[in-house]
């Protein structure tokens, strides 16, 4: 009996910062102080609270004239979710005639802080596939996207955690290693049984404006329909597409098309 006055306190101060950040977040324009109080209906101790531990947080922030807006960390995510939209739309038409000419699922991925992180995907034509991939996470070591981008975004091999997941799973750091130089070598990772049996998946890079690799780019599907000679025909075609999955080129064909 004597903690449930401290959860109800504590439950009530998250709702009341949570209704704080929402009016900052409804509005279109920096609040001051004195509009969130009138809003919230809080008095200005509580608010003034509340309001630092939003920004200690980086949910808030004050700017020059000491009005109120979202903070960086909101802001670094908005950014972000931008980006990835963007990324999502240019390459669309390209996952589409890629999906159109395999007939297999074809998914975009970035990077993550400990996995890939999968944001587009064109499903198959068929009903034996593999999975939405969409907010799946996947690790480095096991996914043909994870190989690439750990080929190509020269990030540190040491702190990844090597799972096996089946078998075929690289576990083995040096193995991992000479895997990642042979994928920079052939511009292409290959799958096979590593993350799921009976999955089959090939990836090659995708190029941002400046060639940096910020995503990449894969088909997949069971291993009943993709053998070795339909492994090389996706190979092949990727390669023809490799154009396609460069930003600064679909730009300047956006452009063009525009200007036309």
């Amino acid at each position: 009996m004597a903690t449930s006055p401290k959860r109800t306190t504590g439950t009530q101060a998250v709702d009341r910062a949570a209704d704080l950040l929402v009016e900052v977040l409804k509005s279109e324009k920096p609040v001051t102080f004195s509009y969130l109080t009138s809003k919230s209906g809080l008095a200005k101790g509580t608010a003034s609270r509340l309001i630092s531990a939003l920004e200690r947080n980086g949910l808030l922030q004050r700017n020059k004239k000491g009005e109120i807006e979202t903070g960086i960390t909101i802001n670094q995510f908005a950014s972000r979710v931008s980006s990835i939209s963007r990324l999502v739309s240019k390459l669309q038409p390209v996952m589409r005639q890629i999906g159109n000419e395999t007939g297999e699922t074809v998914s975009l991925a970035i990077s993550g802080n400990d996995a890939v992180e999968n944001i587009a995907q064109i499903d198959a034509k068929y009903l034996l596939s593999s999975r939405n991939w969409v907010g799946q996470k996947v690790p480095y070591h096991a996914s043909a996207a994870g190989k690439v981008l750990l080929a190509f975004q020269n990030q540190d091999l040491s702190k990844l955690k090597l799972e096996k997941l089946t078998n075929t799973t690289i576990i083995s750091r040096n193995h991992l290693e000479k895997e990642i130089l042979k994928v920079q070598e052939q511009g292409y990772a290959l799958i096979v049984d590593e993350l799921e049996l009976g999955l089959v998946a090939i990836s090659v890079p995708v190029k941002n404006e400046i060639g940096e690799i910020i995503a990449a780019l894969s088909v997949s599907g069971p291993s009943t329909r993709l053998n070795q000679n339909r492994i090389k025909e996706i190979i092949n075609l990727l390669g023809k597409y490799s154009k396609n999955l460069d930003l600064s080129i679909i730009e300047k064909n956006q452009n063009n098309r525009g200007a036309a």
